[in-house]
């Protein structure tokens, strides 16, 4: 019976083996024997493990196991030591299993001995006599349960296991990796050093067998060992074993992203139901477990491969960062789900340019995340990088690229210049010696600026991209045709083979991107003789590209909207009819079927009505938080209202605005602070100091002509206002979740007096700011929880002071709408996918970071309890740093859904006006400059034909050159302020007016010419009058009810 003070040993020792402190051991095992006689076996054990511990590191000290390039069928082991040097342990280890036990009381520490004797013929190759010797062992649980008893027990089945798989019998070897996986999951409790040792080294060759394509492990069981790798190992520090682990974990990567695309992920063991009430598997689980996973592996993959690459030299490449780079860029379609993820993305991406040297991988990679971001001035700056390092530019070209005539005009007014076309590339020219030949705007593509050898196909991908932003996101038909440009003669410089094999679907796609870029130009263009040419350049691209792929309803859509801005109706009409029969669910393209229609020269608004509720029929709203969608729903129900409008009167269309102002809360967005926005942001400040300029400041002129206040709109007017103002049951800024407090007042029924802005349609108070009566009645609680009242009356004007004279009826109460945090999630946007050949859209992307549907909590850490095989660690994708101002998108989409809701108030007024409801026309129009009172010409368009409808000729003509204050090229304002003119006898004047605007962009405007010609009949000049009445007699037969350019441009 052994004493107090023998166990006490003997419990050292085992603590001792447990933690490899094998220094210790021998006077452990020494006084062990003095103090228990009959201890002999396990002292000779542990003297015999300590010399083959240290035989072994005496023999791998010299030599160094590479492991970085392991894979399925090549996994790397340890030099095998020498057999005669293990002989004398060997024999040492054979005396004491030998010894005599008359009592029996060593049978188990002589079965611990049997393992160690295994281990010493497994650690010199004899595979073969270690499966013999673990075979015979015999063990009680309880032996083997805890402490160095189980790191031997462990140590058995992973000697086994490798033994098996080295002598070439996978299936037992998988049986018995099964086993130790098995054992280690039932101890996860144990940490100590020797058990992880033994466990990792199991798990790595475990899971690189199961990795090989005819292996026998199934893929549950794959996941469980790679799930316990990193369990195991993620606990210690970094830089332990790296080169194992990071093999592990990058193989892990590839496999659980190739498995959850080919609908073959296992969940982890899980303290949850993974079955929905029908008994089907979760998807929303599903899918929220991969992304926690995958972000945690690609988050210890990061922090492995930072250290342990070096620092890059001039022109070199590091490849495995880039392979990193393309792995997790090719996940992220999978796992991004909200703009901070996307921003963890563009992090990752940063601190991956820091290991490499002017990588156009990851430049690409940035360029497309910043696109989906919606920051597109950085996304330019990211193009223009790419473009350089591809060689695709030189490097004065950003410079130069701006030299030319100004031939076109953006969306702000500015004039900017046309870029030069260059011919294209035939299949003659091409097999000769192009570059002696022909000098290019693009460099030769082998002159790359960097080591690394970029695809054909992704460069496209990149230029197509560019284009979509330029044409949807920007509305710059310039940029738009130089990225085409360079796009389709590095396409042309391909030869006939690649372009018609690996390169056609994306060759389609560029000649597409080409026909939309030049159709875009053409629009922007106001050089009568050069906007011809680019609508028939824009024509033969796109007639090319579905040569190329015929199947591509985009195709046919771009066909079809580049024929009716050419007026071609009839070919427009069965271009979309086909785009239509290959995707009936696209709102766009029933929207553009019915503004057809309803062109005199097609059908009438009668049938055009039939199609427009066909449409709504065939394409209903998006149940997601789809923007784009929502937005194409809003135009596509205007649209219906102006045919209601024609056929049955202002009446019917009056009871459609309720539609109309319903929809708008599914696009509305929330007011953006101007304390953290620059003032870019705000469409039209350019304008500010020619807006104060000698106009004056029409809303005094207004408010002392009428003698009555600004506030006086706030009382209560008659039921025809009421059937606008109680539509709408939610709120208007429903995409928001900012803290608005109402006061006591807000609680009655909003249907007591008009509403302030169309914020008031919700039946429920709504950030927009409501008002029945002249107080405000929402208030914004500041840090504090104190109402800023006072501030954000202050808002509206004080950041830009020299506006105020544009403000129409004084200050309102616009200000009041809340100011919300920005970019916490990215709606969805028409802008290229992160890698456009995938099949991940960012059409829907939600607002939580992780789109928790079925569970709770939206972090990582918060699964924990969830998965327990899961690691807590912070996510790869949760970004350090959050912009304190909105992204470009998110600026851009408040001016348009500002805009809209504009746009929806002067409907609302022309219905007043055709009603004779002067007053109530007023007020819609109040109500519309309340909304949009910087950016939008209709304002003072739709003030001056009240004013003329109220007889006051004078003050119509100021609210029209007013108009034309904010954008001179306006259309509908030039020709209006060109009828006012008219009818004050001032012919040379409107003459001057419609003869600018038919050679610029009113050139397709049926009423510009009519009156052009009207004025040319009353001079004499009956040639002129003539031509004028005709085209003007052909426009108007192929003129929609709404102009084509409320549809998207790219889609």
């Amino acid at each position: 019976m052994a004493s107090a003070k023998a166990i006490q040993i003997s419990k050292d020792i085992d603590v001792a083996r447990c933690n490899g402190n094998w220094a210790v051991i021998p006077e452990l095992a020494r006084r062990y024997k003095k103090y228990y006689s009959e201890g002999t076996v396990l002292e000779q054990t542990v003297l015999a493990e300590i010399n083959l511990v240290q035989t072994i590191n005496n023999t791998r000290s010299n030599s160094t196991t590479n492991y970085r390039m392991d894979d399925p069928y090549h996994i790397s082991m340890e030099d095998r030591l020498d057999p005669n040097l293990v002989k004398p342990i060997q024999s040492q280890l054979l005396a004491a299993i030998q010894a005599a036990d008359p009592n029996n009381v060593n049978a188990t520490q002589k079965e611990f001995a049997k393992i160690v004797l295994a281990r010493s013929h497994f650690e010199c190759g004899e595979y073969d006599k270690a499966i013999s010797i673990i075979a015979q062992l015999q063990f009680e649980k309880e032996h083997v349960s805890q402490g160095y008893g189980l790191v031997l027990f462990l140590q058995a089945r992973a000697i086994k296991a490798i033994s098996y798989e080295l002598t070439g019998n996978e299936e037992v070897a998988v049986q018995t990796y099964q086993g130790v996986e098995a054992l280690i999951s039932e101890n996860a409790s144990a940490k100590n050093k020797s058990l992880i040792e033994w466990s990792e080294e199991s798990l790595y060759r475990a899971t690189l067998l199961g990795l090989k394509k005819e292996s026998l492990v199934s893929t549950s069981s794959l996941l469980e060992f790679m799930r316990q790798y990193q369990k195991i190992t993620t606990v210690q520090p970094t830089v332990w074993r790296i080169q194992k682990r990071m093999t592990i974990t990058r193989h892990s990567l590839q496999y659980v992203s190739l498995i959850y695309r080919q609908g073959n992920y296992c969940l982890p063991a899980m303290n949850v139901p993974t079955t929905t009430e029908d008994g089907e598997v979760d998807p929303h689980l599903h899918r929220q477990m991969f992304i926690i996973e995958q972000s945690q592996l690609h988050t210890i993959y990061e922090k492995m491969l930072y250290l342990d690459v070096p620092l890059p030299r001039a022109g070199q490449v590091n490849q495995r960062v880039l392979d990193f780079v393309n792995q997790f860029a090719n996940d992220f379609e999978l796992m991004g789900t909200s703009a901070h993820d996307l921003r963890g993305f563009v992090e990752a991406l940063d601190r991956a340019s820091q290991r490499t040297f002017n990588s156009p991988l990851i430049t690409r990679h940035l360029f497309h995340a910043l696109v989906r971001l919606g920051e597109f001035e950085e996304a330019e700056h990211a193009l223009h990088a790419y473009l350089y390092l591809v060689g695709l530019v030189s490097h004065g070209w950003k410079e130069t690229h701006r030299d030319g005539q100004a031939l076109a005009t953006d969306k702000t007014g500015l004039n900017m210049p046309v870029p030069l076309a260059r011919p294209d590339i035939s299949t003659d020219e091409l097999e000769q010696t192009l570059p002696e030949r022909r000098e290019s705007i693009v460099g030769d593509i082998s002159t790359i600026k960097s080591n690394e050898k970029e695809e054909i196909a992704d460069t496209l991908h990149v230029l197509v991209d560019a284009i979509r932003m330029y044409s949807n996101d920007l509305c710059r038909g310039v940029d738009a045709v130089e990225m085409a440009e360079i796009a389709k003669e590095l396409l042309q410089k391909q030869t006939r083979k690649e372009r018609m094999s690996s390169l056609l679907d994306i060759g389609a796609e560029v000649y597409r991107a080409v026909g939309v870029a030049y159709g875009l130009l053409g629009y922007q263009t106001f050089d009568p003789e050069l906007r011809p040419s680019y609508h028939e350049k824009a024509l033969h691209y796109l007639k090319y590209s579905a040569e190329l792929n015929g199947n591509s309803w985009e195709i046919y859509y771009q066909i079809a909207l580049q024929q009716a801005d050419m007026h071609d109706i009839r070919q427009a009409v069965q271009s979309i009819t086909i785009a239509i029969q290959r995707n009936p669910t696209h709102i766009t393209l029933w929207h553009l079927l019915t503004l057809l229609i309803s062109c005199p020269a097609q059908g009438d608004y009668r049938q055009a009505l039939k199609t427009c509720e066909m449409g709504l029929q065939q394409a209903p709203e998006s149940l997601d938080d789809d923007y784009i969608d929502a937005e194409q729903h809003m135009m596509y129900q205007m649209t219906r209202t102006l045919l209601l409008q024609a056929l049955h009167g202002p009446e019917s269309a009056l009871e459609s605005s309720e539609t109309l102002f319903a929809s708008y809360r599914k696009i509305a967005m929330p007011e953006i602070s101007v304390s953290t926005t620059s003032d870019s942001g705000y469409g039209g400040a350019h304008n500010g100091m020619i807006i104060s300029g000698s106009l004056g400041n029409l809303s005094e002129l207004q408010t002392a002509r009428r003698g009555r206040s600004a506030s006086s709109s706030m009382a209560h007017h008659p039921s025809s206002v009421d059937i606008v103002t109680s539509t709408s049951t939610g709120h208007l800024g429903s995409r928001s979740h900012d803290n608005v407090h109402t006061t006591g007042s807000d609680t009655r029924s909003l249907t007591a007096g008009r509403a302030r802005s169309a914020s008031n349609l919700a039946a429920n108070p709504s950030p927009l700011g409501p008002g029945a009566t002249g107080n405000q009645l929402l208030t914004v609680p500041d840090e504090e929880g104190k109402p800023q009242l006072q501030q954000q009356q202050q808002h509206h004007h004080y950041h830009h002071p020299h506006i105020h004279g544009l403000h129409i009826f004084g200050h309102r109460g616009a200000s009041s709408r809340s100011k919300l945090p920005h970019d916490n999630s990215i709606y969805s946007t028409a802008s290229a996918p992160l890698t456009s050949r995938g099949n991940f859209s960012n059409q829907s992307l939600p607002t939580s970071p992780y789109d928790v549907k079925s569970i709770a909590g939206n972090s990582v850490a918060s699964l924990q309890s969830l998965s327990p095989s899961v690691l807590s660690i912070q996510s790869i994708l949760q970004p350090s740093n959050i912009p304190s101002k909105p992204s470009t998108r998110t600026v851009l989409r408040k001016e348009r859904s500002d805009r809209i809701l504009s746009d929806l108030w002067l409907l609302t007024a022309h219905v007043f006006i055709k009603l004779g409801k002067l007053d109530e026309a007023r007020k819609a129009v109040e109500e519309a400059e309340n909304v949009d009172w910087i950016s939008n010409p209709q304002v003072w368009c739709a003030l001056g034909q009240l004013l003329q409808a109220e007889g006051d000729p004078e003050q119509a003509q100021a609210a029209f050159q007013k108009a034309l204050v904010i954008d001179p090229h306006d259309v509908n304002c030039r020709l209006w302020l060109a009828k006012s003119h008219v009818a004050q006898q001032s012919q040379e004047m409107a003459e001057g007016i419609l003869d600018i605007m038919t050679k610029s962009n009113g050139w397709d405007c049926a009423e510009a010419w009519f009156h052009l010609g009207e004025i040319y009949k009353n001079t004499d000049r009956l040639d002129r009058t003539k031509a004028c009445l005709f085209y003007a007699l052909e426009l108007e037969s192929t003129t929609p009810i709404q102009p084509f350019s409320v549809l998207t441009r790219f889609i």
